[in-house]
């Protein structure tokens, strides 16, 4: 390296009187060969020296590892020292760690297992043995994590929807914090855009109260703040209906209706409402609506209101659904119970019931108390006859089913009416070993008689009758006797379109006829009066003694009953 003395102001040295040279803070870079040249201001006033000057630079340093922002450890942390040594004096050249001038070994590495205060200091390098050489120094301090982290809030007080906040977390640590990072409610992310000491919150919601924390963090370690709890105050949101039991309400069981809200500060005052067609019916003034045994008349339509002093807040319409087994059956005949052979009819099943009916059952009762004839139609609630016959007639009920139960109508008795031209009857008695035939001829006159008898308004103001008092009731409940205004009327032609056509009450609608104590037999006679209508009030039950006839014997048709047997 040529130097000459003015070329460089680091170089200082007489410009035309000394050549001497001084290098100031000599550094790795400087090492080499340095030659001396004269200059004059003639044109080859120039001599260079052909003697060299060869510069050797030593370069020692502390190595420390890990490496830390200014050299801060925390306690117990462990920590490597080293002296590095380059240029001339690397080869071969030992060296030494000194800590605050004190030496520490011929060891030039030194291991620090538990950092503390103690090992605090400005590490320097030396050669062995020592010279008027050293390294620069390195001064390791005593560091810590993040202390004491904490959030101050403001503005302080209450916040309201609409409104903003500023949240500012701070902490002692050295090093100073790095990098912040702000959470809510214990989530597990951090908030986005949150690694500031400042979380600024604008224009609040509702959804923004809860609970908030810090984390700061520094090459130490990190430290969390308390959670700080952020309560906004807002009017009542996401109110709805809860329903307990849920599923499967059925008439009898207990059902709470509960008005649910969020609010803050909490819901203060609650309405329940019911829509009941066009009307709205208040239906009480408390968070819980119960209804302790539930009923059809229960299920509908309900909403509830929540209010605060913020503002209110309606629910949405929950329909409360009751379950219940059918009720009210009842049947209706058409055209009526009371129809002409050969006509059609139609039964129709209805019933009350939840979840609607799914299932009818059509019974028909024995006039005489004896086999129950069942029908079923699973289609619907319809039994059609075509055309009815005599056949049909007799007592009818239906049955409703569900899955929560089953219901049975009251009896209905269908009437089947007929013209009436001749009736042969015949009968057997048995009195001990014989039979005993008769046959019995009727003639219809011109002097028939009638009897004055109910209409079908009144016979169907009865009292429905039940399968159980049909076969229970004593015949003198069943068939009471009754007489009437007898008068005579004409014989109806044959094409006459009235349909009220006298008609015959069958003979096991008869009363059942007592043994007669002490006497071995008793020829009995029923006696039936015709009308336009039949009733059971038209029988008359006369007991034979000896060869008696009754009175008015050629007016009458007379049917001969066996003694019964018991």
């Amino acid at each position: 390296m040529l130097l000459s003395c003015c070329l460089d102001s680091s170089y200082t040295g007489g410009s035309y009187s000394s050549c001497s040279v001084q290098i100031r803070a000599v550094k790795l870079g400087d090492a080499g060969q340095y030659h001396f040249r004269f200059e004059t201001d003639q044109p080859l006033g120039r001599w260079t020296s052909p003697d060299t000057i060869t510069l050797d630079v030593t370069d020692l340093q502390v190595q420390v590892h890990p490496a830390r922002p200014g050299n801060m450890f925390g306690f117990g942390e462990t920590v490597f020292v080293s002296c590095q040594a380059r240029g001339c004096a690397a080869p071969g050249r030992s060296l030494a760690l000194y800590r605050n001038g004190l030496n520490l070994g011929s060891n030039e590495k030194k291991m620090i297992n538990r950092f503390d205060q103690q090992h605090a200091g400005a590490y320097t390098c030396r050669p062995i043995p020592p010279q008027n050489v050293q390294s620069p120094p390195v001064s390791l301090t005593m560091g810590h994590s993040p202390r004491s982290t904490s959030i101050a809030v403001f503005p302080a007080g209450e916040l309201s929807e609409g409104g903003s906040v500023t949240l500012t977390c701070s902490s002692d640590a050295a090093p100073p914090v790095e990098s912040f990072a702000w959470f809510k409610d214990n989530e597990s992310g951090s908030i986005p855009d949150s690694f500031r000491p400042q979380l600024h919150l604008s224009y609040l919601k509702y959804t923004d109260r809860g609970e908030y924390y810090c984390v700061a963090r520094n090459s130490l370690g990190t430290d969390r703040s308390g959670s700080l709890l952020l309560n906004v105050s807002y009017s009542p949101k996401n109110t709805h209906v809860w329903t307990s039991p849920q599923r499967d309400i059925r008439e009898g069981s207990s059902v709470n209706l509960s008005c649910s809200s969020h609010a803050q500060p909490p819901p203060s005052r609650y309405v329940w409402y019911r829509i009941i067609g066009d009307q709205v019916v208040p239906k009480g003034h408390s968070q819980n609506l119960t209804f302790p045994s539930v009923g059809a008349q229960h299920a509908g339509q309900y909403y509830c209101i929540a209010s605060n002093r913020l503002g209110s807040q309606s629910s949405l319409v929950s329909s409360l659904t009751v379950l219940y087994p059918p009720k009210n059956t009842s049947i209706l005949a058409r055209p009526s119970s009371v129809v002409d052979a050969g006509r059609p009819l139609t039964l129709t099943c209805s019933s009350q019931a939840y979840p609607a009916v799914d299932n009818f059952t059509w019974h028909r009762l024995a006039l005489d108390g004896g086999t129950v004839h069942s029908w079923i139609t699973k289609s619907g609630p319809v039994f059609t006859f075509s055309e009815v016959g005599p056949g049909e007639s007799g007592q009818y009920y239906c049955e409703a089913r569900n899955r929560i139960g089953a219901h049975s109508s009251p009896v209905l008795t269908v009437r089947v009416r007929g013209r009436l031209k001749a009736i042969a009857l015949a009968s057997a008695v048995g009195v001990s070993a014989g039979l005993i035939s008769l046959t019995v001829a009727v003639m219809i006159s011109k002097n028939m008689h009638r009897v004055d008898t109910e209409s079908v308004d009144d016979i169907n103001k009865r009292p429905a009758v039940t399968p159980d008092t049909l076969r229970r009731e004593p015949a003198e409940q069943t068939l009471p006797v009754r007489t009437g205004k007898m008068s005579d009327i004409p014989e109806e032609p044959e094409d006459l379109s009235d349909t009220s056509h006298p008609s015959i009450v069958p003979l096991m609608d008869a009363p059942p006829i007592k043994e007669v104590s002490g006497r071995s037999s008793a020829s009995n006679f029923i006696t039936v009066h015709y009308s336009r209508m039949s009733s059971p009030d038209q029988v008359q039950v006369h007991n034979m003694r000896g060869e008696r006839k009754p009175r008015d014997s050629s007016k009458v048709v007379y049917t001969l009953l066996p003694q019964p047997r018991h």
